[in-house]
């Protein structure tokens, strides 16, 4: 009788810390969920350059071995900014493959980059002809800077060196007839 008093004592102690951990863990998403929806209502926290701003200059080197600058941005341009490691990034892919079909001026007026000098053999060859792609360290190059971007995937249209639209989703790009 007595193992059993013992058993049920520590089954009860084992519920009563079970109770307090999870009420921890409770309070800890309710901490994480308050954070979140600040950061999300944060005004002008963006992860890309917003509609209206005016892209700063930069000067950077394709893989080819060219050099773009935002002096080239001339007319209507897309830029595109792909990680790797982005799982965001590999569903995007394929949209703004079809997207570039469709811009006007087409590779020419393709600027894409790649924020690794070693993972993005699969992105290379995945968009590899349809624009002008310069590999960048992830947030710190000069294109990235440039376009203030914080977040992956990233998708600009530019006229003029001023941004006219900026996404993190192909589809919210302005659509385009085939040419």
């Amino acid at each position: 009788m007595t193992v059993l008093s013992v058993a049920v004592a520590l089954v009860g102690m084992l519920c009563l810390l079970d109770l307090v951990l999870t009420l921890g863990v409770i309070r800890r998403l309710r901490d994480h969920t308050a954070r979140l929806t600040a950061l999300q209502a944060a005004p002008g926290e963006t992860a890309i350059a917003a509609p209206g701003e005016l892209v700063a200059p930069f000067t950077a080197t394709t893989v080819d071995g060219a050099t773009v600058s935002a002096d080239d941005l001339a007319g209507a341009n897309l830029v595109a900014f792909f990680s790797p490691d982005c799982p965001a990034c590999e569903q995007e892919l394929t949209p703004f493959v079809d997207y570039t079909g469709t811009f006007p001026g087409g590779p020419e007026r393709t600027l894409i980059v790649i924020t690794s000098e070693t993972g993005g053999a699969k992105y290379h060859s995945a968009l590899s002809g349809l624009g002008r792609i310069v590999t960048e360290a992830e947030l710190t190059g000069p294109v990235q800077k440039a376009f203030k971007t914080r977040g992956y995937p990233a998708f600009v249209v530019v006229v003029d060196g001023s941004v006219m639209q900026s996404s993190h989703s192909v589809a919210d790009l302005p659509q385009h007839q085939p040419a």
